[in-house]
């Protein structure tokens, strides 16, 4: 929503997802977890390798010590680059891991977007075909949702209408703008 009022977007998971196509990070992620993360063709199996790390938080940090990295640099270097075109826009980082991985430094907002577990559980299966057990093994090693509404600079409340919420993120847009001039 952020997007479609101007800001760049910056989709930290999909970034992750599009590294572990990398053969440097993808021998680092057989190393650590073996060639049955692999699938038929060679790649990192993602659901293969989140049965391994969403069972235990060791194997979880080891993943996010061989992905945060290259990751958080590869931000820096979009932010710079953005930055570059002259006037500085703002740029949204989305990011599960936000806090944990220590993104959060380079935001000057950090907006908790709250929305019922219902509504997680119901769009996980939707948009990823999971399980209704997944969302929960996955969050359950996060940071808890009460301490991110809390560390939160701004709170959007996703639990009705699309256009409920996106009332929300124009009065942030705007509060956002006004800092900028300011």
């Amino acid at each position: 929503m952020l997007a479609s009022l101007g800001a760049q977007y910056l989709n930290a998971d999909e970034m992750c997802h599009k590294r572990m196509l990398v053969k440097e990070v993808k021998d680092k992620i057989v190393e650590e977890f073996g060639a049955e993360v692999l699938d038929a063709g060679g790649n990192v199996d993602r659901s293969q390798l989140a049965k391994i790390v969403f069972q235990d938080k060791a194997r979880l940090d080891a993943l996010c010590a061989i992905l945060h990295p290259p990751v958080i640099e590869q931000i820096q270097t979009k932010i710079a680059e953005i930055e570059k075109l002259g006037r500085r826009k703002v740029v949204v980082i989305d990011a599960a891991l936000l806090e944990e991985s220590g993104l959060a430094i380079f935001c000057d907002f950090v907006i908790f977007i709250n929305t019922s577990k219902e509504r997680r559980v119901e769009r996980s299966q939707l948009s990823r075909h999971w399980p209704a057990d997944e969302l929960e093994k996955r969050e359950q090693f996060q940071m808890g949702l009460e301490e991110k509404k809390r560390s939160a600079d701004y709170i959007i409340d996703n639990n009705f209408t699309a256009e409920n919420t996106f009332r929300q993120v124009k009065e942030f847009w705007q509060h956002c703008l006004e800092e900028r001039q300011s």
